[in-house]
């Protein structure tokens, strides 16, 4: 049984619908896949190694030898942007995936049993909500200490609580229906009421939700790492390219413009997959 829910209150305000048409939904995937085909085959794509040095090359501009121009240090940009897939991707599928488990299991915890376990989660909830989420980011990161293990860390402490309050609405809703009713009338326990019959279904806009907010994690994961605490040179990142090429745009602008210019590609790719799939699933996002 899938639930349909109208406008998801949980989405983020950055959030762009592109309309319902199934070609969004195809166009989302096939901008993601060819993401992912690079990231897979960065080994064998890329001409350079991402770290390679070439001081006869520093900050040479896009040529046939290097189709997108060599930075400050003479390493070869395309390398470094296909390499740097592999880590935004990781930082974006990651960190949603631990803060997504945690917040599902919390809210549907706290939807279910309601009454005292509803009020304690519920005011840990409050709590979060009262900071701002990139700045209590910020400062778990760097109570921890710069790195991509901090940074997993951080957004699995910060990000639930989207999927938390989704969960936790969808249960409240799910478990006065006829068919938990009638699994509860059968005497079956609650954690087989909670986890084969209530949260296969109470997931569905959470699932919908997690492809957008890919987005919101990749951007949060390259300021992260812009601001040098997250993804720590010479790996090749977007946020450290660009923060790298900040210095030398007036005369080397292609060294932060064309990463850049991939989060934009990606973050859109997984938007339209997140539109495209709320229609699919009948969840507006």
């Amino acid at each position: 049984m899938n639930v349909k829910t109208p406008k998801i209150g949980a989405g983020r305000p950055w959030r762009i619908r592109f309309g319902g048409h199934p070609r969004v939904l195809y166009a989302g995937l096939s901008i993601t896949a060819f993401w992912f085909v690079l990231a897979l085959g960065a080994d064998f794509i890329a001409p350079f190694d991402p770290n390679a040095q070439d001081i006869a090359n520093v900050l040479h501009p896009p040529s046939l030898a290097h189709w997108l121009g060599t930075d400050n240090f003479g390493r070869d940009v395309l390398s470094r942007v296909i390499h740097g897939t592999r880590i935004d991707l990781q930082m974006g599928l990651i960190g949603v995936f631990l803060p997504f488990i945690l917040g599902t299991v919390i809210g549907a915890l706290s939807g279910y049993f309601g009454r005292f376990v509803d009020v304690v989660l519920m005011r840990v909830l409050d709590v979060m909500l009262s900071f701002p989420w990139l700045v209590l980011l910020i400062a778990i990161i760097t109570v921890l200490r710069p790195g991509l293990g901090s940074f997993f860390i951080a957004i699995t402490l910060v990000g639930w609580v989207s999927y938390a309050r989704l969960v936790r609405a969808q249960t409240l809703v799910l478990k006065s229906s006829e068919f938990v009713q009638a699994a509860v009338n059968l005497g079956y326990s609650h954690l087989r009421i909670l986890f084969r019959h209530i949260l296969p279904n109470a997931m569905v806009p959470s699932i919908v939700f997690s492809m957008s907010d890919v987005v919101l994690v990749i951007l949060a994961g390259s300021a992260i790492s812009y601001l040098g605490l997250g993804v720590q040179p010479p790996t090749a990142e977007w946020g450290v390219m660009i923060a790298e090429g900040q210095n030398f745009m007036m005369t080397a602008w292609w060294i932060s413009a064309f990463p850049g210019i991939s989060i934009v590609f990606l973050a859109f790719g997984f938007s339209l997959l997140a539109d495209g799939l709320g229609e699919k699933l009948g969840v507006q996002a």
